[in-house]
C-alpha cells in the first residue's frame, strides 16, 4: 500500500513538472521574436542559478558534486542537446520540438548497441521502432524540402540519449540540483561564447534565425518571459527530483512523456495552434512505445535481480 502511494504521489509530481515545463517553453517563441536563443539563455542562467542555489539550501541538499570530471562531460552534452532542442522552439511548436527530446530512448538504446555492445530482444526493437515512427509522424518533415534544420529536433534526443548514458554510468550518485547546475552553466558559458561571436560578427538580418542572433538589449517583456521560463524551468527540475524520490524510477520516467500532451494542450490553449490527427496518433505511438520500453527494462531487472544473470527481452 505503502508503495502504490508513493508511485501515485510521484505520478502526479510527475504530471505537474510535465505540465510546468511545456507551459513555460511555449513562450519561448514569444522570446524569439523580440531576441536572440544566446542572449536568452545567458540571461535565464542568472535567473536560475541563484534560484537553484535556494531550492538547495531550502531542502539542505549539497551542491557539492562528486566527480567534476564526470558532471562536465555530462553537463556539457545535457546542454548542447537543450540548447538545440531551444533553437528549435523558435521554429517548431513545443510538442514537435519536444518530440526530438523523447526521441531519446530510441538512442539510449542504440548507443548501448553500438557503443556498449548491448543486446536487445525482438521486443524491444519493435518498441523502439514503433517510438520512432510516432516521432516521425509528430514531426511530420516534409521529404522532399529537407534541411538541416529538419533534423534538430532528432539531433536534440540523440545528444539527450547520450547525456542519459552519462548520468547514469558517471553521475548517478549526483544530486538534483547539481545535476542541474552544472546543465544550467554549460548552457550559459555557451551562450555566453555564441552571442558574443554573433554580436562582433553578426550576421545580416534578412538571413538571421533564432540561433545566429546576437545581443539586441534588453526590454521589460524579454525580463518577464525570460524571468518567468526560469521560474518554470527550475521549479519543474525541483518537482521532478521530489517524483523521483517518491515513486519508482522508471514508473515516474513513463509519467514524463505526458509533457507531449501538455505541450500539445498549452499550445491550442495559448496560440490556438491545433494538433493534427497524425500528430495525435505520433503522441499515442510515442507513449506506449515509451511506457513498453520501461516496462521491458524493469522486467528484465527483476529477473536479472533473482536469477542473477541478465536477461534480454
Amino acid at each position: 500500500m505503502a508503495t502504490l502511494n508513493n508511485n501515485l504521489a510521484a505520478a502526479f509530481l510527475a504530471l505537474l513538472a510535465s505540465a510546468i515545463l511545456s507551459f513555460s517553453d511555449n513562450f519561448v517563441a514569444a522570446v524569439s521574436e523580440i531576441s536572440g536563443l544566446w542572449q536568452f539563455q545567458v540571461v535565464r542562467t542568472f535567473f536560475a542559478v541563484p534560484m537553484l542555489f535556494v531550492i538547495a539550501m531550502v531542502f539542505s541538499i549539497s551542491i557539492k558534486p562528486r566527480s567534476m570530471r564526470a558532471l562536465v562531460l555530462r553537463s556539457s552534452t545535457v546542454a548542447a542537446a537543450l540548447l538545440v532542442y531551444f533553437a528549435t522552439l523558435g521554429l517548431l511548436p513545443v510538442s514537435q520540438a519536444g518530440a526530438g527530446l523523447f526521441s531519446a530512448p530510441i538512442w539510449v538504446m542504440l548507443f548501448s548497441v553500438t557503443v556498449l555492445g548491448k543486446r536487445i530482444g525482438r521486443r524491444r526493437v519493435v518498441a523502439m521502432a514503433a517510438g520512432f515512427v510516432g516521432v516521425l509522424l509528430l514531426l511530420q518533415p516534409d521529404v522532399t524540402n529537407l534541411t538541416a534544420l529538419s533534423v534538430l529536433p532528432l539531433l536534440a534526443g540523440a545528444l539527450y540519449g547520450l547525456g542519459a548514458l552519462f548520468t547514469k554510468h558517471f553521475c548517478e550518485a549526483e544530486s538534483a540540483p547539481v545535476l542541474a547546475l552544472g546543465v544550467f552553466t554549460a548552457m550559459g558559458i555557451a551562450s555566453l561564447g555564441l552571442m558574443i561571436y554573433f554580436t562582433l560578427f553578426p550576421v545580416p538580418v534578412e538571413n538571421q534565425q533564432f540561433f545566429t542572433r546576437g545581443w539586441e538589449g534588453i526590454s521589460p517583456r524579454f525580463l518577464v518571459l525570460t524571468f518567468g521560463q526560469a521560474v518554470g524551468a527550475t521549479v519543474a527540475v525541483s518537482v521532478i527530483a521530489q517524483a523521483y524520490r517518491a515513486g519508482e524510477t522508471d514508473f515516474v520516467a513513463v509519467c514524463e512523456y505526458s509533457f507531449l500532451v501538455f505541450a500539445a494542450i498549452w499550445s491550442f490553449v495559448l496560440w490556438g495552434q491545433s494538433t493534427g490527427l497524425l500528430a495525435q496518433l505520433g503522441i499515442v505511438i510515442i507513449l506506449i512505445s515509451g511506457s513498453v520500453m520501461f516496462i521491458l527494462d524493469r522486467n528484465a531487472a527483476k529477473r536479472a535481480g533473482t536469477s542473477g544473470a541478465p536477461s534480454h527481452n
